[in-house]
This record gives C-alpha cells, structure tokens and sequence, in this order.
C-alpha cells in the first residue's frame, strides 16, 4: 500500500472508532504517477440476469498498482511497521482467513485484468495499529495492495477482523477495500461476514460473506468469496 493511502487511513480508521463504519473513508489521493501500459478488460459478453453493481462509495482516487503487484498474497504490516516485532505479532493472531474473488464491469460478465485493489482492516482485537483510538494511529498492522490477473481475479491471507476495541456499539466487523480499473468507476466497499450480530442486513453498505471452513487446513483456515462489480464510467 502506497504511503499517501496509509497516512490518509490513519485519519480514516480514528475517525472510525468514534463514529461507525460510515466514517471509514479515505479522502481523495494524490495525483497518480505515470503508469505503464493500461491494462485490457476482457472482451465484452452480455450483462448476466439480475446484474448488480456493488454496494458501496465512489472511490477517493487511489492510484493504480504497480504492474508487478500481486494477484496473491498475504495481509501483513504497513511499511512504517514491518520492522516492529509487536506489529509482526498482530498481523499473525486470531483466526486465518482466505479472502479470494474476481473483479468484474458493470455488466458481471467482464472480468477486469489488472484493476488495482487497496485493503486494510483490524487485527483481531479490533486495531487498525499503534495509537488505535488516539490522534497518533500509526496504520496498519493488516494492509496489502494487490492487482488483479489476467482473469481479474485476487486472492489474499489474512486474519479475522475484530470489532472496534474499546467502542460499545461498534459496527460489524470488515475488511476495506478500494478498487479501480482504467474501464470503470473506483468503488470503496467493505467485506462484512454472515453470523456477525452486528450485521443489519439490507444497511451494509458492502458485501456480506459466508465463512467456510476449508477443509484439512492446519491450522484451521475459513475461506470467504467476494466477487466485485464495478460501475460503468
């Protein structure tokens, strides 16, 4: 995740803890730098019955991943916080979780090679990293920046996410992502889970998850799918 994005969610995530999820935004970005050759969506199909674009917020500008970013790979300290021992800690405790799913147009039939994914969440305690809950939240100690492959498809490692420590109401337990495309309109959504009490179905603005057990994992490994329909520009 680039540095502009972790300082501007530092500000997002303490925003957060007082106010609910709907605060959970980064404001806009800086301009994005020069980026190689723009990537192709797949051919155009016609849009699958009962198409819909994914709930969530228009995205605040995040620039594109640099073309040999991962399609795969694990959550894990921001760069201020890799060389942190209790950070390193952080992002192993709690419950593993496999997250995977593939970038789709408008019409949830074109898959978006290339399209940029920005994520980030709490550990499992519910901290987004050091100062959680302060004015000086160092962010995060679970973050990634990916891109999706030639299918459009991602997949990451990470943990479960905790409800936001030291908030009484908080909302239901996410995970952040940012996406953009160059053939689409970014969208900022959140991954919430089925069984969460917290989870008020038809509010949430994002997608609601089945959590399974993938099976002879060991340790135990819950897998989760998130499939992402992007707006038409």
């Amino acid at each position: 995740m680039r540095r502009g994005l972790l300082l501007t969610v530092m500000a997002v995530a303490v925003a957060a803890v007082v106010g609910g999820c709907d605060r959970d935004r980064p404001a806009a970005q800086p301009a994005a730098p020069a980026t190689t050759a723009r990537p192709a969506a797949a051919p155009a199909t016609t849009a699958r019955p009962g198409c819909e674009v994914t709930p969530g917020a228009p995205a605040q500008g995040t620039a594109p991943a640099a073309a040999d970013a991962p399609s795969r790979m694990e959550l894990g300290p921001s760069p201020e916080l890799r060389g942190s021992a209790k950070a390193r800690a952080a992002a192993k405790r709690g419950q593993r979780l496999l997250v995977s799913g593939t970038v789709y147009a408008a019409d949830c039939a074109t898959r978006l090679a290339g399209a940029t994914l920005q994520v980030w969440q709490t550990d499992a305690d519910g901290v987004y990293g050091p100062g959680h809950g302060t004015g000086s939240l160092t962010c995060c100690y679970l973050q990634g920046e990916l891109r999706t492959d030639a299918r459009g498809r991602y997949q990451f490692t990470t943990v479960k996410p905790g409800h936001y420590k030291g908030e009484a109401d908080a909302p239901p337990a996410h995970i952040h992502f940012e996406v953009s495309h160059p053939d689409a309109r970014g969208l900022m959504t959140e991954l919430l889970f089925e069984g969460d009490p917290a989870v008020i179905p038809g509010t949430q603005q994002g997608h609601v998850a089945r959590l399974t057990n993938v099976a002879g994992s060991d340790p135990p490994l819950l897998r989760a799918s998130f499939d992402i329909v992007l707006p038409r520009k």
